[in-house]
């Protein structure tokens, strides 16, 4: 399986822009159905620990739909996953 691309060592930059806390945005990212840990997602920001298609992905769309509730646009990329079949 490839790996997300690089913009997972950017989520962190992200987060800070959407003016979220750690916990706010594992929170978020849970309720989208994201089942890894805050610990986990916290070092997914750092680029500590490589994402999943499926984690990267549902931390992007936590982030972009708060930059929605701030009137902005989908400014994190999905992962591009169409290599992994």
């Amino acid at each position: 399986m490839n790996s997300p691309q690089p913009v997972a060592n950017s989520f962190d930059d992200y987060r800070r822009k959407a003016l979220l806390s750690h916990g706010e945005l594992w929170l978020r990212y849970f309720e989208l159905g994201g089942m890894s840990t805050e610990f986990e997602v916290e070092a997914f920001l750092y680029g500590a620990l490589e994402p999943s298609f499926h984690d990267h992905d549902v931390i992007a769309h936590a982030l972009n739909e708060r930059f929605v509730e701030l009137g902005g646009n989908h400014p994190v990329p999905y992962a591009d996953n169409s290599n992994d079949e």
